[in-house]
């Protein structure tokens, strides 16, 4: 949940940039690999002697880890979606704001939708 997340949040950031996506999504991936492994390394090494102690935190850190990433994104859609659709250019919110404040021509299957919608309204 955490990966998908991360990248998520990179694609969103990059955008329609192609020149440097592949590095970053790269480097994203190396960090991602070396940290992992560091982790899993140092959680063997302290607890080799002890399987109980690692059966539970093997089961019981991706819980967490699941928690703390719905917590951590619904903080920060709450604190900074606004912002992040300013520097975002593959953003959502932001396309879609343009295209109502846009003075450009409307072109007709907008204008008849635009008038069914008035319609349904009333």
């Amino acid at each position: 949940m955490m990966l998908n997340t991360g990248t998520a949040c990179i694609s969103d950031v990059i955008g329609q940039d192609n020149s440097s996506a592949a590095f970053v999504y790269g480097a994203y991936s190396l960090a991602d690999k070396f940290a992992n492994g560091i982790m899993l390394s140092v959680l063997l090494a302290a607890y080799s002697d002890n399987a109980t102690g690692l059966k539970w935190i093997i089961s019981i850190i991706p819980i967490i880890s699941a928690l703390g990433c719905a917590l951590c994104t619904w903080i920060g859609i709450m604190l900074y979606a606004d912002k992040l659709q300013k520097i975002s250019t593959g953003s959502m919110l932001r396309n879609h704001q343009k295209k109502q404040t846009s003075p450009t021509a409307a072109s007709p299957d907008s204008q008849a939708k635009g008038l069914l919608d008035a319609q349904n309204q009333e």
